[in-house]
């Protein structure tokens, strides 16, 4: 995976990176009105089929570019509440908090991303396994687990 923070994700359907944002999408399922089983994905370009479709239940998506950024972090709170300016008594849109955090992390902190495939490694729950709960996801902690250094190394 790419050394540079928030300019590459992985695919959720296939083996390639995703480099453009234009060009993929963050997809999800409505589930009793509440946004659930978050992807990200290439768009269907270039014979492409990463899209899953509204036959599996995918009928909502935005492109990854929106997601980004500080205008990104508005859009995704805006789906846990809408705020003192059109507070709304329970206008959380969010089914699945961990998998929404999950994609947020992906989408906004440093490092999360390449470090995600080394979340199960036996070295990574050896270091991490029994820290508190925000340590693990700093950028630094993240950084040093993509590139297989915990521990000093």
């Amino acid at each position: 995976m790419t050394t540079t923070p928030l300019k590459s994700w992985q695919c959720d359907r296939c083996p390639d990176l995703i480099t453009d944002p234009d060009m993929s999408l963050v997809m999800w399922r409505r589930e009793d009105g509440k946004f659930t089983d978050f992807l990200i994905v290439h768009k269907s370009t270039d014979g492409r089929s990463c899209d899953p479709g509204s036959r599996a239940g995918y009928q909502e998506s935005v492109e990854l570019s929106n997601f980004l950024g500080d205008t990104g972090v508005a859009l995704m709170l805006s789906w846990l509440s809408m705020g003192p300016v059109r507070g709304v008594p329970d206008t959380n849109r969010v089914g699945d908090l961990d998998k929404f955090v999950d994609l947020f992390r992906r989408l906004q902190v440093p490092w999360y991303e390449e470090a995600r495939p080394r979340f199960q490694d036996e070295e990574t729950q050896h270091w991490l396994g029994d820290t508190n709960e925000y340590y693990p996801y700093l950028p630094d902690t993240l950084k040093r687990t993509a590139e297989g250094r915990l521990g000093g190394r």
